[in-house]
């Protein structure tokens, strides 16, 4: 394939000698590749004039969707959905206590955020098929990292470079969404969903599973083998124009960058989070290695609006063109925020809370978070795909917001001798996250012109994952906080009754909390029950306060969510981005016309759209 390229770059220089130089247009005017149809800023007339079109779609592009949709499994289904409920044994197995453990989704979150921002606006200038491999490549070296670790920094490092491999290849989103007619944009990026979900419904069961009988790092080993096979899906059916823009060569355009505010962004986001890392785990909130970290970071984020605001950056990373548009575009980013800030509790607290309140064996925490993935399969896979059917997009997202908010706050029942009601529950507030990010997608897409559209899809996956990081740190402050106080008092209540002395209480919580037999030895067999049992209660009145704190952010969600503009007549026939059939299948066909005295091929050639653009 490396061949492939370097030739068809030779053929276009070839092909360009004696042909007039073409002149560079202004930035936002660019000469776009003849197989992308340009909406000259109006992607609302382009989708009504494609009303009549025959919308139909070629089974290689289906099986591009396919290929590109599977890079999910491995970059989620086997990370946050599967590694996440066992990543606090890992922890125990590999350094013996539990520092650094909310690193694991931490590291995952600030590598997506950071990725997932950058990643989209590269792909609306560079063109989108090497950024996903890019991204698929990143995704690979991570599982081989997580797979070889011998220590739990290891791990958090393999995490870290999942979520920019996760983050990278979100462009997957943009990929499918401009090769498909409107109507069937949602359809498309439901797939995914059910890529993603069939696997991650079962991810906990699975991770349980491997740990119990084999070994953690399967995780990691299968996420390469999936990987792989998305990188060599993606290599031969994924073929979109490879030179963006027609008036200017990729090095101008890397001239053209935002250096400036990928570095305030890069930095800022980064030392932000690391604060928002270090409270509860190395030191206190009031210190000033958590207070200096949180306010620089802070300010250089707030620099980069301000830089990118000014007009000074020729491809600006947060175009002001693209906020000043709330109906169509900041609503969606403050939705997504919030939505992806609360849903965290869900992914990351609901496995803790069935491991720590229902049940301490493995393989049975694995089948409770199977409603978690039932959810998520309805959710994205049914009610995404339906989306242009129902349409209606503002009532669609008030209502999938208020399901979460009803259902995190009836979360509160699960207790011990509640399980089947919150295993329930569990899968009911699951249903709508998957689903507002198929609306989330599908509406911005609608409303924001082709030549942005990486950069939109890009800078609503990085505030998601903004929320998600900024979400496990506050809700796990709260968790560590309400625990601190309910365990010792139902340990205390329980055993001190039974004439054990108050001041064993803290070594008796210590013993049960390891859950090493060898720990619990020394104390009398009763009160090791006892004090497991009052545990079980005591976390689940620390967990209702976690439940209780993600309910505001959805109240938000569904407040903005009405203003959003309604993206239902654009769901058309319009096809944004012809594919072409530069792989396998290309030159089969080539060698069947040669063999048949066919001198031409109707392939697609950059080289030959680069000519007639011109001609």
């Amino acid at each position: 394939m490396g061949v492939d390229i370097v030739l068809q770059e030779n053929i276009e220089q070839i092909s360009m000698v004696g042909q007039p130089k073409p002149s560079i247009h202004k930035i936002g005017e660019e000469l776009l590749d003849s197989h992308i149809h340009d909406d000259h800023g109006d992607p609302h007339g382009a989708a009504l004039n494609d009303e009549d079109a025959d919308g139909k779609v070629k089974a290689t592009t289906w099986a591009a969707v396919f290929f590109l949709g599977i890079t999910y499994i491995s970059s989620l289904s086997f990370t946050l959905n599967s590694f996440a409920s066992i990543a606090t044994s890992v922890a125990m197995e590999l350094q013996g206590n539990l520092n650094n453990l909310n690193w694991v989704s931490g590291g995952f979150s600030l590598g997506g955020s950071v990725a997932f921002a950058l990643a989209g606006g590269f792909s609306d200038y560079l063109g989108r098929k090497d950024v996903i491999v890019t991204g698929q490549i990143i995704l690979l070296i991570g599982h081989l990292v997580g797979a070889t670790a011998q220590s739990f920094e290891q791990i958090v490092a393999a995490m870290t470079l999942l979520g920019v491999g996760t983050g990278i290849t979100f462009v997957i989103y943009v990929g499918i969404s401009e090769i498909l007619p409107n109507k069937w944009r949602s359809f498309g990026m439901a797939t995914t969903e059910i890529n993603l979900t069939v696997l991650g419904t079962f991810g906990p069961l699975m991770g349980r599973g491997l740990t119990q009988n084999a070994t953690w790092r399967w995780l990691f080993i299968l996420g390469d083998i999936v990987g792989l096979i998305a990188v060599v899906g993606t290599v031969i059916f994924y073929h979109p124009p490879r030179r963006i823009f027609q008036d200017r060569t990729k090095r101008q355009v890397l001239y053209e960058l935002d250096y400036v505010g990928i570095f305030l962004y890069t930095a800022g986001v980064t030392v932000f989070l690391l604060g928002l890392g270090w409270p509860g785990t190395r030191y206190e909130w009031q210190s000033a290695a958590v207070i200096v970290p949180l306010t620089i970071g802070g300010v250089l984020f707030l620099c980069t609006f301000a830089w990118d605001f000014s007009g000074r950056a020729a491809r600006p990373l947060f175009p002001y063109r693209l906020f000043r548009r709330f109906k169509e575009f900041t609503s969606l980013i403050i939705i997504m925020f919030s939505s992806g800030l609360a849903h965290i509790a869900l992914t990351t607290f609901m496995p803790q809370q069935i491991a720590y309140v229902f049940t301490s064996n493995q393989v049975t925490a694995g089948w409770y978070n199977v409603p978690t993935g039932i959810g998520a399969l309805i959710g994205g896979g049914i009610l995404g795909a339906l989306v242009p059917q129902i349409k209606h997009i503002p009532l669609q997202l008030l209502a999938a917001n208020a399901i979460q908010a009803l259902g995190c706050g009836l979360l509160v029942v699960a207790t011990p001798h509640r399980i089947a009601g919150g295993l329930i529950i569990q899968g009911i507030a699951n249903i709508p996250f998957p689903w507002v990010m198929v609306i989330g997608y599908s509406t911005v897409g609608l409303h924001v012109p082709q030549r942005d559209i990486g950069l939109a899809y890009g800078l609503l996956g990085a505030v998601r994952y903004l929320g998600g990081a900024m979400g496990s740190t506050i809700f796990n402050t709260v968790l560590n906080d309400r625990v601190l106080k309910s365990v010792p008092k139902r340990v205390v209540e329980a055993v001190v009754p039974l004439g054990f002395p108050v001041a064993d209480v803290s070594l008796l919580i210590a013993a049960v909390s390891s859950r090493q037999s060898s720990a619990m030895a020394g104390f009398p067999a009763e009160m090791v029950a006892a004090a497991t049992e009052a545990m079980r209660w005591g976390y689940s009145d620390a967990f209702r306060y976690v439940w209780y704190s993600s309910i505001p952010f959805f109240v938000m969600a569904c407040v903005v969510s009405v203003f959003v503009l309604d993206p239902s007549p654009y769901f058309t026939n319009h096809t944004a981005v012809e594919t072409g059939d530069g792989g396998v299948a290309s030159r089969l066909r080539r060698g069947r016309a040669q063999g048949r005295g066919h001198s031409q091929s109707h392939d697609y050639c950059p080289e030959k759209a680069t000519i007639q653009e011109h001609a």
